[in-house]
């Protein structure tokens, strides 16, 4: 009786399928939510910022895959599926929460310099083919994302790599034996689960506050309205009836 193989992440036309089918299936659901958006964003400005999730999720996709085939490669772990299953739990779970701390505080950064094209999703007026605050604030993200990715590696994966590898094995055990269901399962059911919660809150830091481009267009009911100011509007309203 011969052993199973290893599941390998790229080898062949149904996985190409699998990160396609994911793609598609996850980013719809950030139609949906601007759907109940009020007020909702511009298509243009929408259409920046999936664009930004899409190229960012593309670059960690790649980032990921990486670091499974190497840690398979350089430390001897017998499953890619399974490192790539960890990753993307991995980020789930902290790799939010670092991607929302670089982009706040630099966001910050960039205010305090007066960068009006780095205020994340609020796009000054571009070419129809070109805009520059889009293309640095993609940039950004970017590197926002290898940074994130950098401290995951150093102070997470590689120090528990071995308790992290136990506990894939535990939790894909039962499914191990089949690589095109550990394939399906590590690579469309539970990033299908968790990328539509990642994408929904990246979505709600990457947007601004104001939804327009061409800041000459910019009247009161492009602003998102903070508590206190929604307050003050149903007072106001309340007192004209």
């Amino acid at each position: 009786m011969n052993k199973a193989q290893p599941c390998r992440l790229i080898g062949g036309s149904e996985t190409y399928f699998i990160q396609l089918l994911l793609g598609i299936m996850s980013l719809s659901s950030l139609y949906f939510k601007r759907k109940g958006e009020y007020p909702q964003r511009q298509w243009a400005v929408f259409k920046y910022d999936v664009s930004k999730q899409i190229i960012g999720m593309g670059f960690a996709h790649i980032i990921n895959i990486s670091i499974a085939i190497l840690f398979n490669d350089k430390y001897k772990m017998d499953d890619e599926c399974r490192w790539y299953f960890l990753n993307f739990f991995i980020d789930v779970t902290f790799g939010i929460l670092f991607n929302y701390l670089l982009l706040k505080h630099s966001s910050k950064y960039f205010k305090k310099k007066n960068y009006i094209s780095l205020t994340p999703g609020e796009y000054l007026p571009g070419s129809s083919c070109y805009n520059k605050s889009f293309l640095l604030q993609l940039g950004t993200w970017l590197l926002i994302i290898m940074l994130s990715k950098a401290i995951v590696l150093s102070i997470i994966l590689l120090p528990f790599k071995h308790q992290l590898n136990d506990f894939g094995r535990w939790f894909l055990g039962p499914v191990s034996h089949n690589n095109t269901l550990e394939l399906v399962i590590v690579m469309v059911i539970l990033p299908l689960l968790f990328n539509i919660i990642q994408f929904w809150v990246q979505d709600n830091i990457l947007k601004g506050t104001r939804h327009y481009i061409d800041s000459s267009l910019i009247t009161t009911t492009d602003l998102e309205l903070s508590d206190s100011e929604q307050a003050l509007s149903s007072i106001q309203d309340y007192t004209e009836l």
